[in-house]
């Protein structure tokens, strides 16, 4: 391999892979990020970033942590659905292949990450009266409460690296994308005046700061140690395109906790209530729990 192709393995966005898929594999799991993906020669097309075919590299790649290396570059050869779609397509890949993500020379492990969860996407926004009604009737779900903190009123697709630019969002060299975890505490008459037994019956007043980028319809959740936040879904992610012909935005449920099994089986319990969709923090489709894990 040639000193320029090395380099841009290296600048990324790269998924380096510990065995070489066939197409036929990685076609499956590009379609999971966008269902309309296709073959071109040896590579696979996603909208219009180029997954291309796996390539022997040296397991200097990713500092030797691999034995064996199999690179695929992704690169944006034209607008993107959403910020960092190109990198989020890299490190998708190497997730479910038990790989690393490399871009801009930085090495990354995706089944380490703990920023993030799954979402639910759907057409509309629904009332805080109406989510409060579902996670509580949800059989054997904890009561639904709500909390004293707020999110920002960001997707999972809009927060860059501390080391993106601003042209990283229509480059072929995107910085990541990760999902939003930026939590502000926040009290509330409401929550003071009222009895801890009532609180899930109150929604929650966000006490905004000038200085934050907060909105008072915020609000959050929690269904036992599962936190469970409302936030527009920026962009259009290729996997719920189903649902954009009947939406100009979407909404994202965004759920985070520290078990993966419960977070995915709250999702999927949520999705089926609401007729939504599910994606994880890379917005590939999500159907079973297992999908969340790690390959065993």
């Amino acid at each position: 391999m040639g000193w320029m192709a090395k380099r841009r393995l290296r600048t990324g966005p790269t998924a380096a892979l510990p065995a070489k898929p066939s197409q036929a594999d990685l076609l499956r799991l590009v379609r999971l990020a966008d269902p309309d993906a296709r073959e071109d020669g040896a590579d696979i097309v996603a909208v219009d970033v180029r997954v291309h075919a796996p390539v022997e590299a040296e397991p200097e790649l990713v500092g030797g942590v691999l034995e064996q290396v199999w690179a695929c570059r992704v690169v944006a050869e034209g607008p993107l659905p959403f910020d960092y779609f190109d990198r989020y397509l890299a490190e998708g890949i190497a997730f479910r292949l038990g790989g690393l993500a490399v871009c801009r020379g930085e090495v990354t492990d995706p089944a380490d990450s703990d920023r993030g969860g799954p979402a639910v996407i759907l057409p509309e926004r629904p009332t805080a009266d109406d989510l409060r009604a579902v996670l509580s009737a949800l059989d054997g779900a904890p009561k639904a409460d709500i909390g004293d903190e707020a999110d920002s009123d960001d997707s999972a697709t809009d927060t860059a690296p501390e080391d993106a630019t601003p042209a990283d969002a229509t480059t072929t060299e995107a910085g990541t994308g990760a999902t939003v975890d930026a939590e502000v505490e926040a009290e509330t008459e409401a929550e003071a005046d009222a009895p801890a037994d009532t609180e899930a019956e109150a929604v929650a007043e966000v006490a905004v700061d000038p200085g934050d980028d907060i909105k008072p319809d915020d609000f959050l959740y929690t269904v036992g140690d599962i936190r469970v936040l409302v936030v527009p879904e920026k962009g259009r992610p290729p996997a719920v395109q189903e649902l954009l012909p009947f939406a100009t935005e979407l909404t994202a449920i965004e759920l985070r906790g520290d078990d993966p099994e419960k977070v995915g089986a709250l999702a999927l319990r949520l999705a089926d209530a609401l007729n939504g969709l599910i994606v994880d923090r890379w917005r590939f489709r999500i159907d079973a729990v297992e999908d969340l894990l790690p390959p065993g």
